[in-house]
Parts: C-alpha cells; structure tokens; sequence
C-alpha cells in the first residue's frame, strides 16, 4: 500500500520570551499558541530569575509557557540549545498540575514531546535544568537548589513549540477469526498500528522488534517499524501509519495458524527433572546443566515428601491458565493443548508440537542471568518446539532478598504448597504465553494479568492478596486477558493475551 502523509503546514514566527518571574503555571508567558498563531520559536535563558545561581537565590530557576489547544491536535515542544551549555528537561502539565509528559533528550534536539490532545484546554510546558526540577509547579521557587560542586547547568536556549493537524493515514482489512497478520512501514512514518473491529488499538509500534521472532516465523520484518496481530473476531480491521511528513510504502502479509488441521496437537512439557539445556537460544553460551526442582524445595520450607504435591498444584494452575480458561473463552472451538509434567508422564521433549518449559537451575548453572526467559515471541505459534527456563534461585531466595522471591511472602498463615504451586504456575504460563505470542502487559495498571512483567509486579503476578501473604483465601486468580503493553518497551494498545495464544494453538 502506497501513500503519503501530508501534515499541517505550520509557520513559527519568533515570540519574545515573558519578563521573569515565569517559574510556575500561575506566572506562565503566554504563547499565543491555539488563540493568536499554531506557531512559534522563543529564544529564553535558564538561570536569568529571581531563583537563578547568578542573578537569585539559587533555589533554581524554570520557564513556563501557557499553550492552549483544541481537540485532535498534535502538539510539538522542543528546545535546542545553541551553546550547548544547558542541558535542558521539559515537562507538559495540566492546568491542576497534572504532568501529563515529560522529556530529557531527544535524538538532535536537547528535549521534545510530542503530545496527541484528546481534550481541548490549555496547557503549560516547564523548561528546566537536568537536576533542577521544580518541586511544584505552582511554586516558583521549589526547586531544591543548585547544589555545588555539581551544578545544574544554566544558559540559553530556543524553544519551538507548533500545534497543528498530523495526517494520519488508516486501510481496512477484513480478516476472519485466526488470522495472523504482520506489517511493517518504509519511508516517512515511524509509527504502524493495528486496530481491531471495535475499533481499538491493538498494537502499535514505533520499532523493528521482529528479531525476538523464531527463525521458523514467516511474520514479515523491516522498514522503519513492524506490527503484528492476531485476529479474534471476523470483521474490517485497520492498518495504519503516522509520525512522519512524506511517502510511505506499507507492506501487509496474512496466515494462517500453523497447527490447523495438524496431527499431534500442541503439547506443552513441564520438566521438573532438570535437564541439559543448549542455552544458546538464549543469548547464553551453550549446553548447560540444569539441578533439579527437588533441589530447591527446602528453601521454601517443604520436603522430598512435598515434591509430588508442589507439581500436581503447578500442573493444575498451567493447566487451568493455558487451558481451561482458553477453552471456556468460546474463542476457537478447535483449541486443543496437552499438558504434561515429569512426574506422570514419559520425557516427549523433540518430539513433534513439544515445547517446553524447564523448572529448575540457577543463574550459576544456566548462564543467563533471569527468572524466567523464552526462546522467542511467537506470535501465531509457528514455531511449535520450544523452550522456556524458570530458574529458581531467585525465586527460592531468603524472605525479603527481593520481591520476586516467594519467601517474602510465606509466614506461618500460608498454605505453602498451594502458594508455591500458584506462584510457579504463573511463572510458567507466562514464559509460555510468550513463546505462544505474548508481550509483556504493563505491570502498573489496574488489571493484573499474566503477562504482566516482573520488576515491582511480582507480587501481582505471584497472586499475592491484599494482605500481602501468599497462600491464604484473598489470593488471587491472575488470568490471560486484555491489559495495556508495558511503555517501557515501545508497543501502544490495548493487547489481547488470551486472543493471541488461543489460535496459535489450535488443531
């Protein structure tokens, strides 16, 4: 698909800089912006107020400029700084102070933001030194001083501020349940989107992340960014392009799941057994040998005669997140999975459609320093002989060592077996979820979810309840579902963790 994007032509006229003070939303200059011009550049100096090092108390001194815009508008704030003195932070607040972005550096300017306004209003942009933020944005002089022998740096700087209409550019694509589409951009945009039927955003990205792909995906790769998605409901979708003034060239490409209409269905293989593991896969240094689940039970406070309960709960919890909560989802009628475990079953590990996660090991053993970790991102599932690693050191550390260790949350009151049994069964799901299609949820929001990712959601992922200890009767039952993508990790939208595992695995 062929276009262009055809922006807004904005003029920046140069706008003289408002008298000091201008150090707080109620003191801002008034750009003009959204009433008298979509356009400006002010040249202004940081360090020039009556909070500056030179000329003030030194408490620290920032410039706020009043911006009004209506809805739909794109607005673009960004500094350069001629001398290249001041290293400058900007922050884009609410009129009740609420930061709604902010910036440090931006590839060939100091700082910018880009802003998408959904609500008409005014806004108000802060201009400050790295390391001299204000405090409160309605006080010009919380800044928490200039602090020696370090100093923020002071000096002058231009400021561009522009609000006008983006093009953006969308095509409708009617897919049918299953199907898996994959896009990427080449030319002026850097930003490609997938909307679903209703319509909402499902996965929007601003990158190339296709090397986390299995070499046996045919998901198309390149251009400026790359998307994928897998289709839940039949019905128009939407493809679509922004960020960027110019021509593109948009290449789409759709299939099928790969397991339907195959024999043996997808078995998923729990190994408790340790194993010897090529950890190459991972970014690691070879085949390495990984100590049993056994040898970790202690540290939890169970026993040898625990074993075999801690694995019937793991399976159980796998077994209901991967499989019966995607069979009564109604999604895919032709859902099948297999879930087998070391302990009742014969070893099918590089047998045909066996992926499998190892449970045990440590950093030490493995290499590779994490909790867990998967072969790939899989969206589709076209690669159906995997592997995954849940090490467990980490997770077996002392009470209090880190938040993903279980032991913080076992006390007296826990049900041990049923919350370690939770907990890696969780873990579990999670490095399958990924090599069966998922990225990671945002572990931030209110919706726990099984692709939340770790760092400060371990105890949400864990099922930990409001009481903070695992293995009682407020812990909770984290699903697959719909959860936003982590920021961190540049994908934007709503992403259906259930919907893209549960036609990957299909027959």
């Amino acid at each position: 698909m062929l276009g262009s994007l055809d922006n807004e032509v904005i003029s920046t006229p140069a706008v003289p800089a408002a008298a000091e003070d201008d150090g707080s939303i109620t003191l801002a200059g008034d750009t003009g912006i959204g009433t008298l011009r979509n356009g400006a550049v002010i040249n202004s100096q940081i360090g020039d107020g009556p909070h500056g090092r030179a000329t003030g108390d030194g408490s620290n001194d920032f410039d706020y400029f009043k911006i009004t815009a209506a809805a739909g508008k794109t607005l673009k704030l960004a500094t350069s700084t001629p001398t290249g003195v001041l290293d400058t932070v900007i922050e884009l607040f609410a009129p009740d102070g609420t930061l709604l972005a902010a910036n440090d550096d931006f590839s060939g300017l100091d700082s910018q933001i880009t802003y998408q306004v959904t609500t008409a209003g005014t806004f108000y942009l802060a201009v400050a030194a790295y390391g001299g933020l204000p405090g409160d944005p309605f006080d010009s002089a919380s800044g928490g001083g200039i602090g020696d022998p370090t100093p923020p740096s002071e000096g002058p700087y231009t400021l561009t501020l522009t609000s006008g209409g983006v093009d953006q550019d969308f095509f409708a694509i009617k897919l049918k349940p299953g199907d898996i589409i994959g896009a990427y951009v080449k030319g002026a945009p850097t930003y490609i989107t997938v909307y679903d039927t209703v319509p909402r955003e499902v996965h929007g990205s601003d990158q190339d992340a296709s090397f986390i792909y299995p070499l046996d995906s045919p998901l198309p790769a390149g251009g400026n960014a790359v998307t994928d998605y897998v289709a839940t409901k039949a019905g128009w979708h939407y493809i679509g392009v922004k960020s960027g003034a110019g021509a593109y060239d948009i290449t789409v490409e759709g299939y099928r799941p790969v397991l339907q209409g195959a024999t043996p269905v997808q078995t998923l293989y729990l190994d408790f057994d340790g194993a010897r593991v090529n950890t190459a896969v991972f970014g690691g240094s070879g085949n390495r040998d990984l100590s049993p689940f056994a040898a970790f039970l202690a540290s939890w406070g169970l026993t040898r005669a625990d074993e075999d309960a801690v694995i019937d709960a793991v399976t159980a919890g796998v077994t209901e997140n991967i499989k019966k909560d995607l069979q009564a989802s109604g999604l895919n009628s032709k859902f099948k999975i297999k879930i087998k475990n070391s302990k009742d079953d014969d070893d099918p590990w590089l047998g045909t459609n066996v992926s499998r996660v190892v449970v045990g090991g440590t950093i030490d053993e493995s290499g590779v320093d994490t909790i867990g970790i998967a072969q790939s991102i899989d969206p589709g599932n076209f690669e159906t002989e995997e592997t995954a690693l849940v090490l467990l050191d980490v997770l077996s550390a002392p009470a209090g060592d880190s938040s993903a260790s279980l032991n913080t949350y076992l006390t007296p009151a826990s049900d041990r077996i049923a919350f370690v049994g939770q907990a890696l069964s969780n873990v579990i799901s999670h490095e399958a979820g990924h090599f069966f299609g998922d990225y990671h949820t945002d572990n931030q929001d209110a919706l726990p979810n099984l692709m939340d990712a770790g760092g400060t959601g371990f105890a949400t992922l864990f099922g930990v309840g409001p009481d903070g200890i695992g293995g009682t009767a407020d812990d909770a039952d984290v699903d697959f579902g719909d959860s936003a993508f982590i920021p961190s990790e540049g994908f934007i939208g709503t992403e259906d963790t259930l919907g893209r595992i549960v036609f990957g695995v299909t027959s």
